[in-house]
């Protein structure tokens, strides 16, 4: 399967540091865990705005990447693989969905269907940021395979 994202890939002249998104995902499974854990549509409401900068945007504005771009240099973790951030954007917008999505659940007092879909972002953050494998770069790069296009 790898051999067939990187045939697809890049699609787009952005790029984007690995080891930063990869950080980003580590925070992400911390700060939607904790959402869960108190209950909090407001958190998840947060890290959908900050899913929406980087999806819709170059995410140099967004907190989260920010933050994981200063805990990265702070642990040394210097070795900068830039990739194709189409794949990254499209990813941040999947997230952006999960998050809204678990934060609508949350205000509807619909905890298992918010744990559900909090569920599935905390494993694709998790994947991404533990295994540096992103669901939503594969689905992305299967989409514009099938379509001949890029999003």
């Amino acid at each position: 399967m790898k051999k067939y994202i990187d045939i697809i890939c890049p699609v787009s002249g952005q790029k984007a540091d690995e080891n930063t998104a990869r950080t980003a995902a580590i925070y992400t499974v911390l700060i939607t865990t904790t959402a869960l854990f108190l209950n909090s549509y407001l958190m998840m409401l947060v890290l959908a705005a900050d899913f929406a900068i980087r999806a819709f945007s170059s995410g140099s504005a967004s907190p989260l990447k920010l933050l994981a771009g200063q805990t990265a240099e702070i642990l040394n973790i210097n070795n900068r693989k830039v990739v194709d951030a189409a794949p990254k954007k499209f990813a941040a917008l999947l997230g952006m969905t999960f998050s809204l999505l678990a934060g609508l659940f949350i205000i509807l007092h619909l905890p298992v269907a918010a744990g559900v879909i909090a569920s599935m972002l905390i494993l694709c953050a998790f994947l991404e940021g533990v295994f540096g494998y992103c669901l939503g770069c594969i689905v992305y790069s299967l989409i514009t395979a099938s379509s001949g296009r890029t999003l």
